[in-house]
């Protein structure tokens, strides 16, 4: 099954934050999952990853 990606319009309405913020975590927080570039004006993040993420935030607040 092809992976799906995520824009980081579409990473900042999932979590209701500006598109700034995206690429704040992405820079400041390691735990937040690395951007792939899918070419040169194109960079975005895998939904797989991001949903471990999601998942591994959860268990923690849990």
């Amino acid at each position: 099954m092809p992976d799906t990606y995520l824009a980081d319009t579409t990473l900042a309405e999932r979590y209701g934050i500006a598109r700034n913020t995206v690429w704040r975590w992405h820079r400041e927080r390691p735990d937040f999952p690395r951007a792939v570039k899918l070419s040169p004006n194109c960079t975005r993040w895998k939904l797989s990853e991001i949903t471990a993420w999601e998942a591994s935030k959860a268990e923690v607040a849990a």
